[in-house]
C-alpha cells in the first residue's frame, strides 16, 4: 500500500480555454459510481459504501465514514483515466472538479509542499487522459469524514473527499495539502511533462 513510483508524463496537448473555467471546475466534484475503494473487507465500488463503513486512507488507517451524498446526473463532460496512468489499475471516469493528490518536487519549490491537489481537469492530454462528453448518467458519491482524506481509487489514483463540514463547498479544504486552482495545476502538470518526476505518496 506504500510503494513508491516514479511516473513521468507524456508530451502535453493542447488544452481547450473552456476548461480553465473555474465555477464548473469547482462545482463538480465527487466520485463516479464504479470506482473501487479498498474498504475494512476488501475492494468495493463506491455506490456500495454506506455510512459507517470504513475505507483505507492515505496515511495507511481505516478512517469511518461519516456521511454521504448521492447525485443521479448526466455530467455534460468527464475525465477518462485509463488504467496506469495516475497507478490505477484500470480506467476510471472522474468529475472535471474532482481533486487528485500528487506528489512532486517541483511543487514544493514552487508552492511550499510536495503534496498538493490538483483538480482532474488539469490532467486531459497526459499520459492518455482526455475529456470524454457525458452521455449516460451516472451516479455520483461524495464521501465525508471526520477529517479531509485521500483515500485510494482502482488500487492507486489517490482521490481527495472532503470532511463532512465541507461537503457543501464549491471549491475543496483541505487542512493538510496545498489545493491548486486550475491555472496553477496546469502550470505544474506542464513543468512536470518536461522531465520533472511525478511521484505517488507514500
Amino acid at each position: 500500500m506504500f510503494m513508491q513510483s516514479h511516473t513521468a508524463f507524456a508530451q502535453a496537448q493542447p488544452v481547450e480555454l473552456d476548461i480553465l473555467s473555474h465555477g464548473q471546475i469547482r462545482a463538480r466534484g465527487g466520485l463516479v459510481a464504479g470506482t473501487r475503494l479498498e474498504a475494512a473487507d476488501g475492494w468495493r465500488p463506491v455506490e456500495r459504501l454506506m455510512r459507517g463503513d470504513a475505507v483505507y486512507t492515505l496515511d495507511g488507517g481505516l478512517r469511518q465514514i461519516i456521511d454521504i451524498k448521492r447525485e443521479d446526473l448526466i455530467p455534460p463532460r468527464r475525465i477518462m483515466v485509463p488504467g496506469g496512468a495516475l497507478d490505477n489499475c484500470a480506467g476510471m471516469a472522474l468529475l472535471p472538479g474532482q481533486h487528485v493528490l500528487i506528489e512532486a518536487g517541483i511543487a514544493e519549490d514552487a508552492f511550499g509542499s510536495p503534496l498538493v491537489l490538483l483538480p482532474a481537469a488539469a490532467l486531459a492530454g497526459y499520459r492518455g487522459i482526455h475529456w470524454q462528453e457525458g452521455q449516460d448518467r451516472v451516479e455520483i458519491v461524495t464521501l465525508g469524514f471526520e477529517e479531509d482524506e485521500v483515500v485510494y481509487g482502482n488500487t492507486g489514483a489517490l482521490l481527495h473527499c472532503p470532511a463532512t463540514t465541507c461537503m457543501g463547498e464549491s471549491a475543496p479544504q483541505s487542512d493538510f495539502f496545498t489545493v491548486l486552482g486550475m491555472k496553477q495545476a496546469r502550470a505544474l502538470v506542464g513543468l512536470l511533462s518536461h522531465g520533472s518526476p511525478f511521484a505517488r505518496a507514500a
